[in-house]
């Protein structure tokens, strides 16, 4: 993309944001993956601090690292954690073609017995090492779980299911909310890829847009999602630019997890 596409964008969500009254375009940032030490993951922490915005870390409890989760529970005030499974492992079969499929650790092929008790032992680890941070809320790794297992977690305990994509409804299944991520700025299927400024600008009018419109849950804040394990350079700092930008308008509000996981 060039500068000049990335006007454009620009001018396309400020074009939009302009319809919006005063802090009625909720947005949320979910980053996903979190739990092993890296500087990428330091980095995450300090952009949050720098623009002052909230962020719901999806952590992997069997990846978290003691370090990480002082690093958690010392964070910007408006982190919050949420669950990421259990160890972001692929448990789905190869495909008929002898590829890999859609790789899922909460998948149709698991006895949700197994799945769940999984997830106990996850959260137990979450909640002896994150208390202050952690809210029952999950996140199916690769964005995929098995109907038979999502409509088990309320009486797990938890009371958030967070996916990719603009929810049919409030509720994933009786019991528990649904608060879904819409934009993403990587392609994964090219090599796990940025896409550029311009078509992560895009992504954020076109849900704003249709919630506008009605053809998307207008009470469902558009959702970004970053893996700050696969950011570029050039990902991180058109990230910062998008977060100046977004922040700059006067109709976006950032609200925190805890009300949106209410709501």
């Amino acid at each position: 993309m060039t500068d000049a596409a990335d006007r454009v964008a620009w001018d396309r969500l400020r074009a939009e944001l302009d319809r919006w009254p005063a802090r009625s375009a909720t947005l949320w940032w979910r980053d996903d993956d979190a739990g092993a030490a890296a500087p990428a993951f330091d980095r995450l922490l300090r952009l949050a601090a720098a623009h002052g915005t909230p962020l719901a870390l999806a952590v992997v409890p069997a990846w978290l690292d003691e370090a990480v989760a002082q690093a958690i529970e010392a964070g910007p005030r408006g982190l919050r954690v949420l669950q990421h499974g259990f160890a972001h492992r692929n448990h789905e079969p190869p495909a008929t073609d002898g590829g890999r499929g859609k790789p899922a650790e909460l998948g149709a092929t698991r006895p949700p017995d197994v799945a769940l008790a999984e997830l106990r032992t996850g959260w137990a680890r979450l909640a002896a090492l994150v208390p202050g941070r952690l809210r029952p809320g999950l996140v199916p790794p690769w964005n995929r779980i098995a109907p038979a297992i999502r409509d088990r977690l309320p009486g797990a305990g938890y009371r958030l299911l967070s996916s990719f994509g603009p929810r049919a409804d409030g509720l994933a299944a009786p019991g528990l909310r649904a608060l879904n991520t819409h934009v993403d700025p990587i392609q994964w299927r090219q090599d796990k890829r940025f896409g550029g400024t311009a078509w992560t600008l895009d992504q954020i009018t076109a849900h704003l847009e249709a919630r506008r419109a009605g053809r998307a849950d207008a009470a469902e804040p558009t959702g970004l999602l970053t893996h700050h394990r696969d950011l570029a350079a050039t990902a991180w700092a058109a990230l910062d630019a998008i977060l100046a930008g977004l922040r700059a308008h006067p109709a976006v509000a950032f609200p925190e997890l805890d009300p949106l996981a209410d709501a």
